[in-house]
């Protein structure tokens, strides 16, 4: 068991989806570090500041710690930009924590996931998310890092692959 699982990866590649079945699958708490900002920032995040961004990724840090704290394990955090996942893994690097990178290997097709009205997210900047999956996916990997493909396979199979790494 991991204390913190971070899930990471751009607009679009499944995160939301994939966290959600991995907490009913695995039995633990997940916090979208979106949903934290959500709760200060408008619909199209027009008010960001570096003071909001610190105080979330504090709040974040807080609620994180207080599940340890309480004896949970395998708490899913996702939500991330490349800046607020470089911060956690200063915070907890003391921590028994695992990065699973999702990326999608077909532009048209992180494209077309990105303008689907159907997402939860009203982000539609496609092109932002191409290029930041395009850097998650050919980059140096983090420390405890595993890059998922999450481009033809169903939501049920990339959850199967976390669960397998997880029990490694």
């Amino acid at each position: 068991m991991k204390d913190y699982i971070f899930l990471i990866g751009a607009q679009g590649v499944g995160k939301t989806t994939i966290a959600r079945l991995l907490k009913d699958i695995l039995i633990s708490p997940h916090i979208d570090f979106d949903w934290i900002r959500d709760f200060h920032l408008n619909k199209e995040w027009g008010n960001y500041s570096d003071k909001e961004w610190e105080m979330s990724l504090e709040n974040l840090t807080f609620i994180l710690k207080n599940y340890k704290k309480h004896h949970f394990h395998n708490v899913i955090t996702s939500g991330f930009t490349e800046k607020d996942i470089g911060e956690l893994i200063e915070v907890f690097k003391e921590d028994n924590f695992v990065i699973i990178t999702l990326y999608l290997t077909d532009d048209n097709e992180l494209k077309n996931r990105v303008l689907n009205e159907s997402r939860d997210s009203g982000f539609r900047d496609y092109e932002s998310s191409i290029k930041f999956n395009k850097k998650l996916r050919d980059e140096v990997n983090y420390l405890s890092e595993y890059k998922i493909n999450n481009t033809y396979q169903t939501p049920e199979e990339t959850v199967e692959k976390i669960v397998e790494l997880l029990s490694e």
